[in-house]
């Protein structure tokens, strides 16, 4: 090293001066330091890709295709089934092979169906309702299979995109979802498999109009975010179902496609799995029937009376002449709403009495057949 006349530093080593070396160290831009680098670490969905998702209102395909479809089939519940066994190692068939054995005929498939698919090999799995974001993103976190109930009925769907659209027809379709999140600016994300055959990514806020407040013939059913928990026998043990407000239209649903399968059983041989089924079914079909009468009235009193409620808040709000029509109709909506939470406790208890009973004569059938093979 050579000492200048002034102190300073002029050449370090060989010909090289400090403020070579400075100029050759002095950092440069690494290019894989970008904002695509950066989405990707923190799971983001790219900015550009995610402006386009919000302002059409499209689902982003991440993939176009997941290597199954369900084509012109009702077969979205046990494919969404055999999607989840196949995170526990239990998809041991063709989805196909399942479809046959869950659904027989060409109806859909019920939750009760699904969750006995997954408990019939060796999994938990419960039903849930009134779901959230937050229910999401925790359960996929956890490892969970997550299985959704949404309506597309009147959703136009040119490539496999879910644009919202007339909601008057009521279409059934069930998806897995595989994540859910919230991205460093806020935004939250689903991402589900859907049976069309394609893996998708929604706006939570999209994804959430196919999820609440299911509807047949404009008539609330009572599913609102509905869905299904799958588990490992061993795990923690699934939440307490929430979908106790729903008894009554699964038991309709439930029995309904338990007397498909019973008489499938019977036509290939199965006499007491037969019998069983056709039990069952019959029984909480008639009981869920009976309180469906009771239920979705009663849910259509209390919707009711939340609006009258509303009404009431708004003109006490005004005062005068506007909060003497509040104090009205606030009476009115506490009435109906009372009316209506009865008229669905009895509904329900109906239908939770009939798929009870239902199970009950079902495991005795197949105890009794068990011993004549």
């Amino acid at each position: 090293m050579r000492i200048g006349q002034g102190g300073g530093v002029v050449q370090v080593g060989g010909d090289e001066t400090v403020a070579a070396r400075r100029i050759r160290e002095r950092p440069t831009r690494v290019e894989s330091n970008t904002v695509e680098a950066f989405e990707a670490a923190t799971g983001d969905v790219p900015v550009s890709k995610a402006g386009t998702v919000q302002q059409s209102r499209q689902a982003l395909v991440t993939s176009d295709d997941i290597g199954v479809a369900q084509g012109e089939t009702n077969a979205c519940g046990p494919l969404s089934l055999w999607l989840a066994l196949g995170q526990f190692g239990r998809a041991t068939q063709d989805w196909t092979q399942l479809d046959a054995e869950l659904r027989p005929w060409s109806f859909g498939t019920s939750p009760g169906t699904l969750l006995d698919g997954a408990r019939s090999r060796g999994l938990q799995a419960q039903m849930y309702n009134h779901g959230s974001f937050f229910d999401l993103e925790r359960e996929t976190q956890a490892g969970r299979g997550v299985l959704v109930m949404t309506d597309v009925g009147g959703y136009d769907r040119p490539n496999g995109d879910m644009l919202p659209g007339d909601r008057s027809d009521f279409e059934s379709h069930w998806m897995r979802v595989t994540r859910a999140w919230e991205d460093s600016m806020g935004r939250r994300w689903v991402e589900y498999e859907n049976p069309w055959g394609s893996r998708e990514v929604l706006r939570y806020e999209q994804f959430e109009l196919l999820w609440k407040d299911q509807r047949l013939g404009g008539v609330s059913t009572g599913y609102d975010c509905a869905y299904l928990l799958i588990d490992r026998a061993k795990a923690k043990p699934l939440p307490t179902t929430t979908a106790d407000d729903v008894q009554a239209v699964m038991a309709v649903a439930d029995g309904t496609q338990n007397l498909a399968r019973g008489i499938d059983n019977l036509v290939t041989g199965k006499v007491f799995t037969g019998l069983g089924r056709l039990a069952a079914g019959a029984t909480a079909t008639v009981l869920g029937a009976v309180g469906s009468l009771f239920s979705v009235p009663g849910l259509a009193l209390q919707q009711a009376g939340d609006r009258l409620l509303d009404v009431a808040e708004q003109g006490l709000s005004q005062g005068g002449l506007a909060a003497v029509g509040g104090a009205v109709a606030g009476g009115a909506g506490l009435v109906a709403r009372g009316a209506g939470m009865i008229a669905s406790a009895v509904g329900n208890a109906l239908g939770f009495i009939g798929q009870a009973v239902g199970t009950m004569v079902q495991g005795a059938l197949g105890a009794l057949g068990a011993l004549f093979q």
